[in-house]
This record gives C-alpha cells, sequence and structure tokens, in this order.
C-alpha cells in the first residue's frame, strides 16, 4: 500500500520537476526541440526556392524511413528501389502544392513506379514525360519521380504544371535530354509517334504468365494499321532460354530463330524476343508471323538509331 502511493506520489510530482528543470536552466518551450528537424537545401535535390516559389516545410527520408511519411505505401515504391522520399509545400501567392519527389536506384525503376501508379483516365502533358488528374501532376525524369498535389480543391493544373517544368528542369539540368538517355529507353520512348497513347505500363514479375520476364516496360504500339505490344525486360542468355523452354512447355508452336530473335505462336498469336542492350526486348501480341516480324525490325531500328 505505502509502495502504491508513493508511485501516485511520484506521478504527480513529475510535471513539476520537468516545469522547474525548465526555469532552473532559463528555459522556455520550445516545439522543435519535440519535432525532427527541416531539411536544409543541401539535403534536397530541389533548392529552396525557385522562380517565384518557395518550398516550405522540405523533408528527407532515406528509404528506411519513408514509412513515417507515407505509411502503408512506402513498400510501394521500396519494391521498385526506392532510395529516398523528398517532401515539402511550394507556396507562390495563393498556389500552394505539396510536393512528393522519390528517388529510386535507377530510371527503371522510377519509371516503374510511376507507371504503376497512373490511373485509367488522364491527360498526357505536352511539355514533360508526365500526365496530369484532377488535383494532381505527375511527371519523371531520370531516377526521380515527381507528384504534384493541390491542398484545395479547383486548384490550377496549369500552374502546377508550370512548377514541374521548373522541377524537372533542375533536376535534369539545362542540357539534359531524359528521353534518350540509356537507362530510359523504354518501348514508350522508342515508338515515338507510334506508341497508342496512354498505353504505357510496368509489369513487376511473371509478365504474360512467363517467369523468366520480371521488370517488364511495355507499351503498345501501331505499325501501318497493326498494333503490338513491345516490352523490354531486366534478363541475358539464361532468362531467354527460360522464356523458350516456357513457350515450348506452354504450347508454343513453329518455334524460329529469326532476325536475331527467338520466338513463335502460341494461343493464336506471336511472339518474338532476343538478348540486347543488357536486357531482353520483345514484340507480341500480333496475328501474323510477317506482321511480328515488321514490328521486330522497327523495334530494332528504334534502339539502333535508325528508321525503318
Amino acid at each position: 500500500m505505502v509502495k502504491c502511493r508513493q508511485i501516485l506520489i511520484a506521478g504527480w510530482l513529475f510535471p513539476f520537476v520537468l516545469v522547474s528543470i525548465f526555469f532552473w536552466k532559463g528555459r522556455q518551450y520550445d516545439p522543435a526541440f519535440f519535432e525532427p528537424p527541416a531539411a536544409t537545401g543541401s539535403s534536397l535535390p530541389v533548392p529552396l526556392s525557385l522562380a517565384g516559389w518557395l518550398l516550405e516545410g522540405g523533408e528527407a527520408f532515406s528509404a528506411d524511413r519513408m514509412y513515417e511519411k507515407i505509411n502503408g505505401r512506402a513498400d510501394y515504391y521500396l519494391q521498385y528501389g526506392a532510395s529516398g522520399l523528398y517532401c515539402g509545400e511550394w507556396a507562390s501567392d495563393r498556389h500552394r502544392w505539396d510536393m512528393y519527389l522519390y528517388e529510386f536506384a535507377d530510371a527503371r525503376g522510377a519509371r516503374g513506379a510511376f507507371s504503376g501508379e497512373r490511373p485509367a483516365e488522364f491527360r498526357l502533358l505536352d511539355s514533360l514525360d508526365g500526365y496530369t488528374v484532377p488535383g494532381q501532376v505527375a511527371a519523371i525524369v531520370g531516377t526521380f519521380y515527381l507528384q504534384l498535389s493541390a491542398q484545395q480543391i479547383g486548384s490550377d493544373l496549369e500552374t502546377a504544371r508550370n512548377l514541374a517544368e521548373k522541377i524537372i528542369h533542375h533536376l535534369g539540368g539545362p542540357d539534359s535530354e531524359p528521353h534518350t538517355s540509356e537507362a530510359e529507353r523504354t518501348p514508350a520512348v522508342l515508338a515515338g509517334e507510334m506508341l497508342v497513347p496512354g498505353s504505357e505500363g510496368f509489369l513487376l514479375e511473371n509478365a504474360f504468365g512467363f517467369s523468366a520476364l520480371h521488370n517488364v516496360q511495355i507499351a503498345r504500339v501501331v505499325l501501318d494499321g497493326v498494333e503490338a505490344l513491345w516490352f523490354g525486360a531486366e534478363g541475358g542468355k539464361e532468362a531467354l532460354a527460360e522464356y523458350v523452354d516456357e513457350l515450348t512447355q506452354y504450347g508454343g508452336e513453329e518455334i524460329f530463330t529469326q532476325a536475331g530473335g527467338v520466338g513463335g505462336s502460341m494461343f493464336g498469336t506471336w511472339e518474338v524476343v532476343e538478348v540486347a542492350e543488357k536486357g531482353l526486348w520483345g514484340v507480341r501480341d500480333v496475328e501474323s508471323k510477317e506482321d511480328l516480324l515488321r514490328h521486330w525490325r522497327a523495334l530494332q531500328g528504334a534502339r539502333e538509331g535508325r528508321e525503318e
């Protein structure tokens, strides 16, 4: 009983002791003492001011701390190789947009996360590799994936697009050409004007039912009125051999080797794959072998920088 009474007394005295310490040291309550420090300009990949915009409340989170900001969503970005998250509020006059800027180990991961989150309905941006939906602008450059989210309903998307251009320009550098860098030579980029709008995507693993195909960039392409699916994936000769084995095992017919690729017919459509540029490249979902090879030569020509 005496012990319980002592515990109660100690609990009542603790706040008074804490206040006494503050006064004794001549200190006053400082909220910053209980909050994590804001990120400095040197810890962020963007400046604290940018063409009339100010970045307020900048924060930087390493991969193992991303959950502190986006609890429940961190694992999504980590599966694509996210290495950091930079957040803050961009303010200019009455305009305010929240920034979520993700950095990845490579450009493939950035594009994968970007493609995986893109909704079914969106509007492509003309000046950036990105899109808009009501209340949000999203874009990528190099290893960065940028999201700008409105704080208020009805915010001007054109204002956010202009801000996104400035941020992307800073991240990529004034002379950068993000769409033609080796790291971002994706099917969508290579397709150019032949790309079916909104068809770009990313398949993390077991693409098209093949265990050999993972981290796959895809895009639908129309060549002379014939549509096909172009794709690029991680892997080498071993992955190609595994793909051929699975193609045969799952019912592939008329297996052929032509124009540097290995392919065949399965379930009424044709496909072909080859090892090139430190990965696998392929074309599929074409009804005739002739059209398949025409798409195939176009993809090869685009990778080699020549017109077919």
